[in-house]
């Protein structure tokens, strides 16, 4: 650093223009200075709480945009759980014994987790590539840059309202109606949150520097709304494929890695079985959902810093 600061002129008086020799300045950043930024996480946080309105504005104008072209608009909201719906019910057939018990229809218990699941895969879904699709509008702005994921939540929480919609038709058509319990799901959802927005400020972020994971993420997604809508964990249900995949330790992991998991299953117990909250299984959600969210806002603003160079 002595070297890059050696002037060039011989002049050292004070107030006289001193010239140094710009081709000692390195192009980038030693490589043990990179990802050493150190960011003020409770000011950012006031910061984006402060600007709140830009994720709504944000979120208006996806949705807008989303259904403005389209031949059947805002009806692809209901007809893609639907979609899901019928390819999980062709998948479940064949899973030996699956049953919720309770004479619920299979049909139902399988919606009702999609529900509840499609609020987070569609979070993760648009919030993914929400910094790389907005690097034009990401260069001209300077409100913070979590607004642009965090649209991408409220979106999904959209578009899973709409698809309560078939959910109560198909209430109708199966003759099986929901439980008073029901009114618990949204505590269910208050926990999902955290975990929900946890993941896609680190995806979104991540997903900046490594473009791989643009395909990976389509891939993983489908997997795990599998996983977690076929794997029961209700300890209302005792059914013979699941007794010996998870217990112990295993399920406690389990439930802290995939909160979605907990949360599925209290929400199809609520509102189809009538059962109340299973703490134990909602303690555990509610713990890698704080996790999730503190780990996901440290790497976002700890990467921050490359985002406008790398998008």
């Amino acid at each position: 650093m002595s070297a890059i600061a050696e002037p060039l002129a011989e002049s050292e008086d004070e107030g006289e223009l001193k010239v140094f020799d710009v081709s000692l300045v390195p192009a980038e950043p030693p490589d043990e200075l990179l990802y050493h930024h150190k960011p003020d996480f409770l000011h950012s946080a006031r910061e984006l709480l402060r600007r709140g309105e830009v994720i709504f504005t944000l979120a208006e104008r996806d949705i807008r945009a989303q259904y403005k072209q389209a031949v059947l608009g805002i009806g692809w909201a209901l007809l893609v759980p639907l979609v899901n719906l019928a390819i999980l019910t062709l998948i479940i057939g064949h899973v030996k014994g699956f049953s919720l018990g309770g004479g619920v229809p299979t049909i139902l218990s399988t919606y009702v987790a999609l529900v509840a699941f499609g609020l987070f895969g569609g979070a993760i879904g648009g919030g993914a590539n929400a910094l790389v699709a907005n690097k034009s509008l990401m260069a001209k702005s300077h409100f913070p840059r979590e607004c642009f994921p965090l649209s991408q939540v409220l979106e999904s929480a959209f578009t899973s309202l709409l698809a309560l919609v078939p959910l109560f038709v198909l209430f109708g058509v199966t003759g099986y109606g929901p439980r008073l319990a029901g009114l618990w799901a949204p505590m269910y959802i208050a926990i999902e949150i955290p975990f929900m927005v946890g993941v896609v400020l680190l995806v979104s972020s991540v997903i900046v520097q490594m473009r791989d994971l643009q395909q990976i993420v389509p891939i993983l997604m489908p997997l795990a709304m599998l996983v977690t809508v076929i794997e029961v964990l209700s300890q209302y249900t005792n059914h013979a494929l699941h007794d010996h995949f998870l217990y112990g330790w295993e399920r406690i992991l389990y439930c802290v890695v995939n909160p979605m998991a907990p949360i599925v299953n209290n929400v199809r117990d609520s509102v189809l079985l009538g059962f109340g909250p299973q703490w134990g299984l909602l303690g555990l959600a509610l713990v890698g959902s704080l996790v999730w969210l503190v780990g996901g806002y440290v790497v976002f603003k700890k990467l921050e810093v490359n985002f406008a160079d790398l998008t």
